[in-house]
């Protein structure tokens, strides 16, 4: 016997607000991922999928690629021919070696995480807050914020952990709060506008080798310069060459002595084992008392240059290039003005659920600034958010963000958690049933095995 197939007519109506197919394809909702750089709570600029970081101020960092690229291409241009034909041809090629290496340490310092301390999660923080909770004598509890240090003994030192009120941890010894990044950074020294980033644990070697290498860079190209106008007085140039290398001596003389003066403090602080930071607070001086003394050095310059400089690398604290993965409902976003709207499933997948008229389902968007509900949405280093639940059983329809009092303004976390639409009555049918994600129904509110059946007859 042969079996008989036959397909029912399939409905290309899409529901309200559900965005046209373009090339097989539905543009706005075809499956991403939501990586954690991309609602990462501090003020940074990410780039190539998250694996470069800055900070959001880097104007200077432009100015000192420009100082450096264009001093330099103005002596490989105008300088070098002649010191190479008069004097040596190895002075190009030297150079070229502090050329490179400067500008490898700079990038390298500018977009590598100097040591970002996570968050805390919001269980986190209400897991310190309980710690302290002291009663008022009545039947509910009051809460006071947490005590601003705490004391810990490192090599038989008393040392303070300050509680950041924006960050929600204690931080660790030798880490601070930037507030330009709204970062808090291990083994924090300073932040630096020329390069762009904070220097910190992780990048503080790397900035280290730069201001060194430029510092020779300066002296060289300073050096060849100088012989350069001294024979140019026995064989004169024409006056544009002269003019281009009297601009080079004049760039070099002003910035040889700053570079060298911050070469010369940053060894006398490798070799101390020191920060910029403890430097500037007198935090080992000896007006503090006797009794203090820097608790993370050595014993001897060689052993805490090789402590700061040659110790393994640490590995980062934030999975920037991780999947955020939240239980249910649409994430939105705000990114640089702009709200997205997302909706993540367990497996880290998620349906980009904005629409032209800028709505989720029937619900339209909120000004995120305008709520002060206290955000709930997902930690960064465990990607997880439970919404919080009604009393009569339903999920709260607002915006959801992170409020820290009078810390709100600093850093909060741009992530919103709305609930997903209720499913329709009708149930889909068996065969469309486990073959579409669930999700659908949720992000359009209808039941998608009615627009998309599929009957197979067959007789014996």
């Amino acid at each position: 016997m042969v079996g008989e197939t036959s397909y029912s007519k399939v409905s290309t109506i899409l529901p309200p607000g559900v965005p046209a197919f373009e090339d097989g394809h539905c543009k706005d909702n075809m499956p991403q991922v939501v990586k954690k750089w991309q609602v990462f709570p501090g003020r940074n600029k990410f780039y190539c999928d998250g694996r470069l970081m800055m900070a959001r101020q880097t104007g200077v960092f432009y100015v000192t690629v420009v100082l450096i690229v264009g001093t330099c291409t103005l002596f490989f241009v105008c300088d070098c021919p002649y010191l190479a034909r008069e004097i040596s041809p190895a002075i190009p090629a030297v150079a070229a070696v502090l050329f490179l290496f400067v500008m490898s340490a700079l990038f390298r310092t500018s977009f590598s995480d100097p040591g970002v301390i996570p968050r805390a999660s919001p269980e986190e923080a209400a897991d310190i807050e309980k710690q302290i909770e002291v009663p008022n004598g009545s039947s509910s509890p009051t809460f006071r914020p947490p005590p601003r240090t705490k004391e810990v003994v490192v090599s038989g030192q008393t040392v303070k952990l300050k509680y950041c009120f924006t960050c929600k941890i204690f931080r660790p010894p030798r880490a601070s709060h930037c507030s330009l990044c709204d970062n808090c950074v291990e083994r924090f020294d300073h932040h630096c506008p020329w390069v762009g980033n904070c220097v910190g644990k992780r990048n503080y070697r790397y900035f280290y080798v730069f201001i060194i290498s430029l510092a020779f860079l300066c002296v060289f190209v300073f050096s060849c310069v100088i012989t350069h106008i001294v024979f140019d007085f026995e064989m004169p140039l024409p006056f544009l060459d002269f003019s281009v290398t009297v601009v080079e001596g004049v760039v070099c003389f002003f910035s040889v002595w700053s570079i060298m003066g911050l070469a010369g403090f940053h060894t006398y602080l490798t070799t101390s084992n020191q920060t910029t930071n403890e430097d500037i607070k007198g935090s080992f001086s000896s007006r503090r008392g006797q009794d203090v003394f820097n608790p993370y050095s050595k014993g001897s310059f060689i052993s805490n240059c090789a402590s700061v400089l040659c110790s393994p690398a640490p590995p980062s604290l934030i999975d920037r290039r991780g999947v955020v993965i939240a239980d249910s409902g649409p994430v939105l976003r705000e990114s640089y003005g702009s709200v997205k709207a997302f909706h993540l499933s367990r497996n880290g997948l998620q349906l980009n659920a904005s629409t032209a008229s800028g709505a989720v389902g029937p619900t339209p968007m909120i000004d995120m600034k305008s709520s002060h509900v206290p955000y709930a949405g997902p930690p960064l280093h465990t990607g997880r958010a439970t919404l919080p639940q009604a009393a009569n059983g339903s999920y709260p329809r607002d915006v959801l963000y992170q409020n820290s009092g009078s810390h709100a303004g600093r850093g909060h976390i741009p992530v919103a958690v709305v609930p997903p639409q209720s499913r329709h009555p009708s149930e889909p049918s068996s065969i469309t049933k486990g073959l579409l994600p669930d999700s659908i129904d949720h992000e359009f509110g209808v039941d998608a095995g009615s627009q998309l059946s599929l009957l197979k007859q067959s007789s014996v």
